[in-house]
């Protein structure tokens, strides 16, 4: 069947997107909350609990905020082997 509505967002709205999920992740491993355990929240939001691990930790670590909104990095992870010299 053909396609009637082509989605194409934007670099900001996928960007929201990510935000929108990390909110509920955060709602289910709330301990005044529901307290689910990270493989059921996983599960739930089709992620990796390892990702789960780091929402929580970033959370107590740094911030709401800080979860919600990625820091972009200093350092690339894996230095250029060529530098055009």
């Amino acid at each position: 069947m053909r396609k009637l509505y082509i989605v194409r967002l934007t670099k900001q709205e996928r960007i929201d997107g990510q935000k929108v999920r990390r909110t509920p992740i955060l709602l289910q491993a709330d301990a005044g909350g529901p307290n689910w355990i990270d493989e059921r929240i996983a599960e739930a939001y089709a992620c990796r609990t390892r990702t789960v691990e780091r929402l929580r930790q970033r959370f107590v670590e740094h911030s709401f905020d800080a979860v919600l909104n990625r820091v972009a990095r200093q350092h690339p992870p894996v230095e250029k082997l060529l530098t055009g010299d």
